[in-house]
Formats: structure tokens, C-alpha cells, sequence
């Protein structure tokens, strides 16, 4: 599955930036972002998707991440992909982006399974359960991106908001984690 989606962005990339060759302004950005959306970090892929004029444009973006899984029965795996719809106001170079955007989290918990046929017996065997869940974020960040592209660095602020998780730190209704995150990539 990594491999479909590294394979997928790659390509994607390839043909974005030879069609882009031609044009004045990067509309593509790959990056790396630790903390923020990915929890830990995240390779992300980014599309300008509107330009209203050289100061406002909305983008797109879409990123992943491996973490390793919080089980002791077997290692695991916790895959997240960030999703992201954001606005950028442009001041030549610098930049601030408004954004808003969820982000899959599938992972692996343990589950022991109780009922009436094993209660009075001997302890039953965990196994883990596949889980799968939806977190939002906003972001507000600073953006240093030349408009026709190289090098690009990023610092802000990412609220993420986690849905009700019965037995855990998330025990609201809404749930709500700051954080903070911190780029670095290239824009063609």
C-alpha cells in the first residue's frame, strides 16, 4: 500500500512539474512537517487548486505518516494520512496560511474479548483490533516560499480536535490538543 501511494506521488509530482516548467509561479510543494497533522511528522504533497490574484490562493494538500503501534502483543503499525483545504495571503515571499483539514488515523488496539462463555474462566488472550478514526486540525502558519519556487520553510500552530474515546484522555465530547508544527520542503 506505501508503495502504491510513494509510487502514485512520485508520478504525479514527475508529470506536475513538467507541465509546470512553463509557467511563472511554483503550484506544487512537497514537504516535511514535524508535529502538527501527522501527530509526530508527515511527508505531505501540496497543489495550488485557485489563484483569486498574486496575493490570495487556496490550496490543497495531502500528506503521511508511520508511526510505530502502542501494543505489546506484536508490532504494529499506526498509518495516518492529513488531508487540507488552506488559504494563503501572499506578501512576496512570506506568507500566512489559514487552513482547516482531517486526518485518518488507522491503527491497532488491544481487545479482549469478555462474555458469558469465558467469565469465570482462566484469563482470556488479547488480540488486537483494527481501529480506524477521523481527527480535524486548523492551522495558522508563516511561510517563507519564493513565488517561483525552491526552497520552502514553514512554522505554526495546529488545534486538533479528537472525537469522544470511551477509557481514555478523550473522555469530552470534543476534544481539543494544541500543537505546534514546523516545515521544511521544495515548491515547483
Amino acid at each position: 500500500m506505501i508503495k502504491r501511494i510513494l509510487f502514485t506521488l512520485v508520478f504525479l509530482t514527475a508529470s506536475i512539474f513538467i507541465t509546470s516548467q512553463e509557467e511563472q509561479s511554483s503550484k506544487n510543494t512537497a514537504y516535511f512537517e514535524l508535529l502538527g497533522k501527522g501527530l509526530f511528522y508527515s511527508f505531505n504533497y501540496e497543489r495550488e487548486i485557485y489563484r483569486i490574484d498574486e496575493k490570495i490562493a487556496f490550496n490543497g494538500s495531502v500528506g503521511f505518516s508511520i508511526l510505530p503501534g502502542f501494543t505489546d502483543i506484536e508490532k504494529s503499525k499506526d498509518n495516518l494520512f492529513p488531508f487540507e483545504i488552506n488559504a494563503k495571503y501572499s506578501f512576496g515571499k512570506h506568507h500566512v496560511v489559514l487552513g482547516y483539514g482531517t486526518t485518518l488515523w488507522k491503527y491497532k488496539v488491544l481487545d479482549i474479548q469478555i462474555d458469558n462463555s469465558n467469565i469465570g474462566s482462566a484469563p482470556a488472550e488479547p488480540t488486537l483490533k483494527k481501529m480506524k478514526e477521523w481527527f480535524a486540525h486548523i492551522v495558522l502558519e508563516y511561510r517563507y516560499q519564493k513565488p517561483e519556487g525552491g526552497f520552502m520553510a514553514k512554522a505554526g500552530i495546529s488545534p486538533l480536535y479528537f472525537d469522544y474515546m470511551a477509557h481514555s484522555a478523550f473522555s469530552k465530547s470534543t476534544n481539543a490538543q494544541f500543537s505546534i508544527n514546523l516545515g521544511i520542503g521544495y515548491s515547483f
